[in-house]
C-alpha cells in the first residue's frame, strides 16, 4: 500500500524540518508512499525550506515533493488531492496537529472505508482545547447539520481517504479557506462514501489560533450554503442533474 501524506503549508518553516522528517520516516514501511507539501502565501522561507527537503530527504522509499499555490488552506489541500498517487491519501496541516494517532487508528481497521475522518469529537479523542475552541465547534457542528446534512461531528480535522475517491472529489472543490475539509466529506458523502470518524490524540496547539470569531463564522456560513447549492446540482452518487431535476 502506498501512503501520500499531503501537507499544507503557511509560514511554519520552524517545525517544518522536524514534522516532515518524521512523516517521511514514518512511511518508510510503506514504499513507493510520498510527502506532499504545497506551499501558499508564506513569508517566512517555508517555499525555500520544503525545496531543500524535497532534495535532502527524497529516498527510492519515500519521495518529498513540493509545489506552491496562492495563500489559502482550500488552495493547498486542492492542490495536494490533485499531485497525490497513494492508495490512501492523508490530507492535513504540517504542524501534525494529532500526530500519527489518526494513521495508527486507520491501520487498526480490518476493512477501512473509503472515508475516514480523525475526529477530535470522538468520545475516546484525548483533547487539550480551551472552553471557547469548543464551543465555536459545537456551533460549527450544528450548523453543518442544518445546512448540509452532515452528520459528521467534526470534519475539520484530518482526512483519511482512498485515492479514487480523493481524486472523484476533487474537481468539484471550489473552497479556498478552511472551509475546504468541509466541502472534501461533503462531495465524499454526495459521492456515496459513509465517513467513520475515528479518536485522536490533540495536545493543547503550539501556536495562537488565527481564527477570529465573528468574521470568520459569518464566512463559514455563507460557504456553507454557496457549498449547499453546488451539491444540489449533483445527485447521490455523483450523477449530475438534468435541468428538469433541478427545478424540483
Amino acid at each position: 500500500m502506498r501512503i501520500t501524506y499531503t501537507l499544507a503549508v503557511h509560514d511554519q518553516a520552524r517545525w517544518m524540518e522536524v514534522n516532515v522528517s518524521r512523516v517521511v520516516e514514518r512511511l518508510r514501511s510503506f514504499p513507493g508512499s510520498e510527502v506532499i507539501l504545497v506551499e501558499n502565501g508564506s513569508t517566512d522561507g517555508s517555499l525555500e525550506l520544503a525545496r531543500r527537503l524535497s532534495a535532502r530527504l527524497s529516498t527510492g522509499e519515500v519521495e518529498v515533493r513540493v509545489d506552491s499555490v496562492p495563500k489559502g488552506l482550500g488552495n493547498a489541500h486542492r492542490r495536494g488531492l490533485q499531485m497525490a498517487r497513494g492508495d490512501l491519501v492523508v490530507v492535513i496541516g504540517v504542524d501534525l496537529p494529532f500526530g500519527f494517532s489518526d494513521l495508527d487508528q486507520w491501520l487498526a481497521l480490518d476493512d477501512p472505508p473509503p472515508l475516514v475522518l480523525g475526529s477530535k469529537s470522538h468520545p475516546r479523542s484525548q483533547l487539550e482545547v480551551s472552553a471557547g475552541r469548543q464551543a465555536m465547534s459545537l456551533g460549527f457542528r450544528a450548523a453543518r447539520r442544518l445546512i448540509l446534512g452532515l452528520a459528521a461531528g467534526d470534519t475539520q480535522g484530518s482526512i483519511l481517504i482512498s485515492g479514487p475517491l480523493a481524486h472523484r472529489v476533487e474537481p468539484h472543490l471550489r473552497c479556498t479557506d478552511y472551509l475546504v475539509t468541509t466541502e472534501i466529506v461533503a462531495w465524499a458523502v454526495r459521492l456515496g462514501a459513509r465517513p467513520l470518524e475515528l479518536p485522536v490524540i490533540y495536545p493543547r496547539a503550539a501556536t495562537r489560533s488565527t481564527v477570529k470569531p465573528l468574521r470568520d463564522t459569518e464566512r463559514m456560513l455563507a460557504g456553507m450554503v454557496a457549498l449547499r447549492r453546488r451539491l444540489r446540482r449533483i445527485a447521490p452518487g455523483g450523477a449530475p442533474l438534468t435541468a428538469s431535476e433541478e427545478t424540483r
